[in-house]
């Protein structure tokens, strides 16, 4: 008798914490503040990216003590503040986020995520950055030839290919990509080329879109010299095609760039003026592939600093 009612009391106490467990994990869904009063909030981690591939990637380890745990699991509280589905942003950082570790360069890689929820259409802003290894460039092109490796219906399939299966279903899973292949100065004092992935998921995924912002390309500006040469490019796209390029270099180079562009079917659409630099955006008139683009963006640099040593001459 007392085995029986010391096992109910055991089975009431499982059930009361299961309950707990319940109204945890549903608290923010059903939350009848939460989802409109938060307004912005950001969450930034900076990871050691050598110590989670010699510690944990490869080993068994207990899933919920590790790195990317605490990262999918972020990500799926802040998708449900926006009121997306959090088991989807939770599955898209998964595979953008084991990419980044295990491709990656460097020692650290940067993880950061930021609900935009005053906006007309709120949005989860996912961003994932690495060092390049030195020559190294990544661009859209490479990302959409992995994504065709994941794809089934594809003649590009690869059963073997991890890369192009997460490529594809981040590509599947998120309502807008962009690429940024940028140049900053490192605690170190090293001037240092990275890649950064940004992933936007909407409120509304056929609303309106963010205004592309050079805020981080315009710090980096600020920490050059003077004398440095600028040419940044900034890739952004919706689904499979670039939907702009924005090239930032400095003033008296913008003329001849805008030449350059033109010449391979790319129409200026808009400028901003940054201090001695000109942010210069431009839609593309026809399709373009890999082989163009990395023939596109070499002219431009061949101009931007041949040009630069004949001033200096």
């Amino acid at each position: 008798m007392d085995t029986t009612v010391e096992l109910e009391k055991e089975i009431e106490a499982l059930r009361k914490e299961l309950r707990g467990l319940r109204e945890e994990m549903n608290a923010i869904t059903e939350s009848p503040y939460l989802q409109s009063s938060v307004k912005n909030l950001v969450y930034e981690a900076l990871l050691d990216r050598e110590e989670i591939v010699e510690r944990e990637f490869g080993h068994r380890i207990n899933e919920k003590h590790g790195t990317m745990f605490e990262i999918k699991q972020q990500a799926r509280r802040l998708a449900l503040l926006l009121g997306l589905d959090g088991d989807m942003v939770r599955m898209m950082v998964t595979e953008a986020l084991q990419n980044i570790i295990e491709h990656g360069y460097g020692r650290y890689v940067t993880v950061r995520f930021e609900i935009e929820n005053d906006d007309l259409n709120p949005s989860l802003v996912s961003s994932f950055k690495h060092e390049l290894p030195p020559g190294k460039k990544y661009t859209l092109s490479d990302i959409n030839r992995n994504a065709l490796r994941g794809d089934v219906t594809s003649e590009y399939f690869d059963f073997e290919s991890d890369r192009g299966r997460g490529e594809y279903i981040m590509k599947q899973l998120t309502d807008e990509r962009r690429i940024v292949n940028g140049i900053e100065i490192d605690k170190d004092g090293r001037k240092v080329h990275y890649f950064k992935r940004i992933l936007i998921n909407y409120k509304n995924p056929s609303g309106g879109k963010q205004k592309i912002s050079f805020s981080e390309l315009k710090a980096e500006i600020d920490r050059l010299n003077y004398e440095d040469v600028v040419c940044c490019f900034h890739m952004h796209h919706v689904h499979d095609m670039p939907d702009a390029v924005t090239i930032a270099t400095t003033k008296h180079h913008a003329e001849r760039v805008a030449q350059i562009m033109s010449r391979n079917f790319f129409k200026l659409k808009e400028q901003e003026p940054y201090y001695r630099t000109v942010f210069a955006t431009y839609i593309p008139t026809q399709p373009v592939d890999r082989d163009q683009l990395l023939s596109l963006f070499a002219s431009v640099r061949q101009e931007v600093y041949e040009e630069s040593a004949r001033r200096e001459t």
